[in-house]
């Protein structure tokens, strides 16, 4: 790699000469090229002809040049080590590579031309057993693979394939079934609870599951509600011990009719006490879990699980995963995996969309559903600025026409948001005009606004929308600042002080726990209300979980919503559309809200009668 490096960086000093035609060329020259000694120049030269690389003829004698040639085509090299570098995983490192020495398009294209072909399902013979790996982009970063740190719904699905909670929440069918727990049972007001745990269920690193890492990872976090996200989860809990090797007891402060959503989610997954214990930074980079998928690499690059052959739930038919981590702009650019051969073990596909086998002329089929979410604007109402006004956030709620917005900006956006549901919002309305100005002016001399700078913070994949706001404020005498902020920098999504607001999305499930995230986990509301208002929100948040009723709870949880509406906390902007692509032959690939599939379920079928 060094040395191609080298030949790189000669051949880019020297972009004009032309193949196998000698030019003159110093010592002295290739010293400023190489950044080394004269010495070491020599040794270069050298290793370079051996390759084959380069020709070199040292001038002989007082006032005789050197003679340097090129005897290979740089980027036919440069296609065939960004090739290597990607079978060793780094495929960030290829791209870089390619963006830096590459000529024209026609190295990249050739190099994506070759990556497209190896994604989607490959069968390989390994040491005379047939390895089945499922290979994918992704255009997005893993921040984090703590569960206690959960922030991002990508970082979440990895981390569900890694662990294990206790019990398990099917959606479909609104129930609770066994996992690391094979029972459970509680006090009629939900405040005490005894969970009995499976046995035989091991740790990848072979260390059965007892008792000791129950309490060890649910202590991790009530215990330091300062350094994790997910502590609000379990901060309720008042005392747990254990009553022998696989039983524990857990008493609570108040009742919690939703203790076994929270010991479903994935915050809940247990963690090996003795390897987080001894060396909790380490372990995070390398988490070891009782999942169906062991962890063996995790880079920026690319993050590649195995499957697990001891998991208590049996063996997943797919032996590796392999997620390549691509900017957006790099993985539009890739063919489509063939997932014709694509099947599922689970004929429980979201959405209801399920597609049979079609035969030799099967075509792919997309299904269009819309996310469980909106994207909003969160004020900072927390720190002194424009925002701290009612009036003016009032104000920029009018300015914001969602309509035009979605009719400018287009792609994904589908509806107006009113809330964080299309069912308690106003997506349905495109008739709704614009507020007169006149109106926006008197909100904003209203608010005393007199040119300040508003700061909005956001996430790189939300950049459009934060500019196509920042004209719209443009127009009305609002000057605005955007801080784009990527998603690996984002472990803390609290404000930080210079920030007047956020502009985010955020994706929900169907039950309450999600929901009350939004009000009870620091990096949420919590970082942005008013002292009072946190209170507030703060308690009748907690005050859910301690209704046994469901209609009640919902109605609570409406509530919040509506306060956050009503005060103007929050702007809730636009819902949007997900898109996922498949074969129409794949006979029933198991797939979430996000449109990500489940690797447990999914298999590929080499032969059939069809």
């Amino acid at each position: 790699m060094l040395a191609a490096l080298q030949f790189f960086e000669l051949r880019s000093s020297y972009i004009d000469r032309e193949l196998n035609t000698p030019f003159p060329a110093t010592i002295q020259a290739l010293t400023d090229i190489w950044h080394c000694t004269p010495r070491n120049v020599k040794m270069v030269l050298r290793k370079l002809a051996d390759l084959g690389w380069i020709s070199w003829q040292p001038g002989l004698g007082r006032g005789n040049s050197s003679m340097l040639a090129f005897l290979a085509d740089a980027q036919d090299i440069l296609l065939e080590v960004a090739i290597g570098q990607t079978k060793k995983g780094d495929v960030k490192g290829a791209l870089e590579l390619i963006d830096r020495f590459g000529e024209s398009a026609q190295v990249k294209d050739g190099f994506l031309e070759w990556l497209s072909g190896g994604m989607g399902f490959t069968r390989t013979l390994v040491t005379d057993m047939m390895m089945d790996t499922l290979r994918f982009p992704v255009q997005r970063f893993i921040v984090t693979l703590d569960p206690a740190s959960i922030y991002f719904a990508f970082d979440s699905h990895i981390i569900g394939h890694i662990y294990d909670t206790l019990v398990d929440f099917d959606p479909i069918t609104e129930t609770f079934r066994p996992s690391i727990a094979h029972f459970w049972e509680s006090s009629p007001d939900c405040s005490e609870w005894i969970i009995h745990l499976r046995k035989g269920v091991s740790f990848h690193h072979g260390r059965e599951v007892t008792s000791e890492d129950v309490i060890y990872t649910f202590d991790r976090l009530r215990l330091n509600p300062d350094l994790y996200e997910q502590s609000w989860l379990f901060t309720g809990i008042e005392d747990i011990r254990m009553l022998d090797r696989k039983t524990v007891h857990i008493r609570l402060k108040e009742p919690n009719y939703l203790f076994l959503h929270v010991l479903s989610v994935k915050a809940s997954s247990i963690l090996p006490a003795d390897l987080c214990r001894a060396d909790e930074a380490a372990f995070m980079k390398q988490p070891v879990g009782t999942g169906s998928f062991k962890l063996v690499r995790y880079d920026e690059s690319v993050c590649i699980l195995e499957a697990f052959s001891s998991h208590f739930r049996g063996r997943p038919h797919i032996d590796r995963v392999e997620i390549f981590f691509l900017s957006e702009q790099d993985a539009g650019l890739l063919k489509e995996p063939d997932w014709s051969r694509a099947s599922c073990t689970e004929q429980n596909v979201y959405n209801g969309y399920l597609r049979k086998s079609a035969g030799p002329d099967a075509e792919w089929r997309e299904v269009e559903t819309i996310s469980p979410g909106c994207s909003m604007l969160v004020f900072n109402r927390r720190k002194e600025g424009p925002q701290s006004s009612l009036a003016f956030r009032r104000a920029l709620d009018l300015i914001i026409d969602r309509g035009q917005m979605i009719a400018d900006l287009g792609e994904n956006r589908i509806y107006p948001a009113r809330g964080f549901r299309t069912e308690r919002g106003e997506a349905a309305d495109p008739s709704k005009k614009m507020e007169p100005a006149a109106d926006i002016y008197r909100l904003l001399e209203q608010s005393g606004y007199r040119g300040e700078t508003f700061r909005l913070s956001t996430h790189t994949r939300h950049v459009a929308d934060a500019r196509w706001i920042q004209r719209r404020c443009r127009d009305f005498g609002i000057r605005m600042e955007i801080q784009v902020r990527r998603a690996e920098n984002m472990a803390d999504p609290g404000f930080s002080p210079e920030d007047d607001c956020q502009l985010y999305e955020v994706v929900l499930g169907n039950d309450e726990i999600q929901e009350l995230e939004l009000y009870l986990q620091k990096g949420f509301f919590p970082s942005a209300l008013a002292d009072g208002m946190q209170e507030t929100v703060k308690a009748s948040a907690l005050a859910v979980m301690s209704d046994p009723d469901r209609r009640n709870r919902w109605r609570r949880l409406h509530e919040l919503e509506d306060l956050l509406r009503q005060s103007y906390s929050v702007l809730f902007l636009l819902h949007k559309k997900s898109n996922t692509r498949f074969h129409s032959s794949i006979q029933g690939i198991n797939l979430n809200s996000c449109g990500w599939f489940d690797f447990r379920t999914v298999w590929f079928q080499p032969h059939s009668l069809a």
